[in-house]
């Protein structure tokens, strides 16, 4: 599986970043816990409710794997409850 984060917007419009990871070259037990995260990120996904705002940081995040590409948005308005989108952001910023 390979999964990219692209974060655009923020104060100021910010500059764009990517980040990305290809699971395949994970040990056995970190490839497992990034797919379980965006398989629970997908779901998440559907049940959030986009926030509206200029200097909002907003995020792109493409998931290939045997089923196709898929792709979804996140717009991160500062609340504590991120979830699973949040933590899947933080890992693969951490792995890139």
């Amino acid at each position: 599986m390979r999964i990219v984060i692209r974060r655009s917007g923020g104060y100021a419009g910010g500059e764009a970043q990517t980040a990305g990871v290809d699971t395949s070259r994970l040990d056995p037990a970190r490839a497992q816990e990034v797919e379980q995260l965006v398989l629970q990120t997908i779901a998440d996904a559907s049940e959030r409710a986009e926030p509206i705002g200029a200097d909002l940081a907003r995020y792109e995040i493409t998931v290939e794997d045997e089923a196709g590409t898929r792709s979804l948005t996140f717009t991160d308005d500062g609340r504590p409850d991120g979830g699973a989108i949040e933590r899947l952001i933080e890992m693969l910023e951490g792995l890139s």
